[in-house]
């Protein structure tokens, strides 16, 4: 029992799982790519100057070379060698000069980038917390994964709000005020925990 990214509705950004709500009307790539992920500048490849100009010379001597020996009966071995060095000379001056041309003509075209979120925002996910991906089923649909991923932050998050808020120093506020605010934490926690109770008792998380 567990999920994780390769989950079909799940993606993973810097350490952590986020699913896609089915009610977003987003794909998990396109979501994931708001996110800022897989936005990379991609340039243009292709062999360097080096790797073209041995080319050239190898074929320019190669050639040069097979019509001196057949065509002008060239037979010394000096006499070859040395019409090989030219044809190599002037193959790779031919190549690189080719390369530039055409590295030149396509160095105008802009690099491609990777399309950005046209309105600039991450589009909707829900964090899952870890443990609730590993306790999931495996089989869990990405709403219900939306669905527990959100009751238990909001029960964590309403517990550390009342921890928290019950240690804050009220000695300088109203008191009126201060029973407000600590009234206010307790219902929200009470309303997390009823509604988180369920998922603790599916997942088999200690029970609030």
């Amino acid at each position: 029992m567990s999920v994780d990214a390769r989950h079909p509705s799940c993606f993973e950004v810097e350490a952590r799982l986020y699913v896609v709500p089915s009610w977003s009307g987003h794909g998990v790539a396109e979501t994931r790519r708001s996110f800022g992920a897989e936005i990379q500048e991609t340039s243009r490849g292709g062999a360097g100057p080096g790797r073209w100009a041995a080319l050239g010379a190898l074929v320019g001597g190669s050639f040069l070379g097979g019509v001196a020996a057949t065509v002008w009966r060239v037979d010394g071995i000096w006499a070859l060698a040395l019409v090989f060095v030219l044809g190599a000379v002037v193959g790779a001056v031919l190549a690189i000069g080719t390369r530039t041309i055409f590295h030149d003509g396509a160095g105008d075209q802009p690099a491609a980038v990777a399309a950005p979120n046209p309105s600039d925002r991450r589009l909707p996910a829900v964090e899952v917390p870890w443990d609730v991906a590993r306790a999931a089923p495996e089989d869990s649909t990405g709403d219900e994964l939306v669905l527990w991923s959100t009751l238990t932050s909001r029960y964590r998050d309403a517990r550390e709000a009342l921890v928290a808020g019950g240690g804050d120093d009220d000695r300088f506020t109203d008191p009126r005020e201060a029973g407000a605010r600590i009234a206010e934490w307790e219902s929200a926690y009470r309303t997390a925990s009823r509604d988180y109770e369920p998922v603790a008792r599916l997942l088999g998380f200690p029970l609030p």
